[in-house]
């Protein structure tokens, strides 16, 4: 159940060996929105803004045996990466939205991987391989698939990348009751030195802020639980100073996302913290140290828009037109909402929708 758990916070990712030409890095792409079309078949949209008219339009085609996991877009760029969970094992395939031509991070089906992280400049991504035989974290070129190996621990579990490239955090655990450690490297792993070590405690999912001077994690108790109750931390990059912001979720595997302008984070939070139903969507506002919490349930991680205005975010439970208070039950079918900051309104955005962001 451990293991759940942990790869609960970033899913496996399995390879498959189908493959199209990889298109010229050179080819220029549009900034934009995007948001995923789950009816009849998956279709990325892209459009020029928020609710603008749709401007291309992607199948994603799911490989065999394989059904949707996340979509993660590049901080800075044209890629996509999406994951899928497969019967084989889960996969990551990576999306050109200029030439809506794809292909698979790897290419040997036999190594199964997992998504990391991005780097700052959207050209290379980090995956987990070989969890099941010899662990490995490496570096992938987006559009060449050329592998770099950091030289980190086989226990990571996790990984991010500092905003201006320098530097990867990640954090790892030799299981249970050993707690976790975190730790902060080169570029390539080397030079490692250990920023946090609890003996009780998991910390994952840490985030640097846009500027780089802090690092939002949630922290959650070293145990068997699959959906525990968390905790929303903020330390300084060199690791001091680290305190409790609020009470979050865990058990989704939801990193903490950063507003674009460094002020809010949002994260799923609990209404009820040992109850893992009793979901929201909360935002931490860091100059008014006030938390704002949405009575929306996510089943996607929030997105913010790139001028901090609003956070969208996919969720099946039906909610009051204009408000964000639930009027039902949830259901089968997963809807896309926003949120805007300015109103603290929620309102819908696309039905039989998810996954949306932001093509920077």
């Amino acid at each position: 159940m451990r293991t759940r758990l942990l790869f609960a916070l970033m899913v496996l990712v399995g390879l498959t060996n189908a493959c199209t030409p990889t298109p010229s890095p050179q080819a220029p792409y549009s900034p934009g929105f995007f948001y995923l079309a789950l009816s009849p078949d998956p279709i990325l949209i892209l459009s020029d803004k928020l609710g603008s008219a749709p401007r291309k339009q992607i199948p994603l085609n799911p490989p065999t045996d394989c059904s949707l996991y996340a979509l993660r877009p590049a901080p800075l760029g044209r890629w996509i990466a999406v994951e899928w969970e497969c019967s084989f094992g889960p996969a990551v395939e990576l999306f050109d939205t200029a030439s809506g031509e794809s292909h698979f991070a790897l290419s040997d089906p036999t190594i199964d991987s997992r998504f990391l992280a991005w780097q700052p400049d959207g050209k290379a991504l980090y995956l987990k391989i070989g969890t099941l035989s010899v662990p490995q974290t490496l570096r992938i070129d987006a559009a060449t698939s050329q592998a770099t190996e950091l030289s980190i621990s086989p226990f990571a579990y996790d990984l991010t990348d500092s905003p201006d490239g320098k530097r990867v955090l990640y954090s790892l655990t030799k299981g249970i009751g050993f707690g976790s450690e975190t730790w902060l490297a080169g570029p390539d792993g080397q030079n490692p030195s250990q920023l946090l070590v609890d003996a009780s405690n998991i910390t994952a999912l840490a985030q640097y802020a846009p500027d780089g001077s802090q690092i939002a994690y949630i922290k959650f108790p070293d145990n068997q639980n699959t959906t525990p109750p968390g905790e929303l931390w903020l330390m300084d990059a060199n690791g001091f100073d680290a305190h409790k912001l609020a009470t979050a979720d865990a058990g989704r595997g939801f990193a903490p996302v950063w507003s674009p302008n460094g002020t809010q984070i949002a994260f799923i939070g609990r209404n009820q913290p040992e109850d893992p139903a009793s979901l929201n969507l909360s935002v931490y506002d860091l100059h008014q140290a006030k938390l704002i919490t949405i009575q929306a349930v996510p089943g996607t991680p929030p997105a913010w828009s790139p001028d901090s205005t609003t956070i969208t975010f996919g969720s099946k439970t039906p909610l009051i037109a204009g408000s964000a208070t639930p009027s039902g039950s949830g259901n089968d079918t997963m809807n896309l909402w926003f949120y805007e900051i300015s109103s603290g309104q929620v309102k819908k955005l696309v039905s039989a929708a998810c996954c949306a962001g932001w093509i920077r």
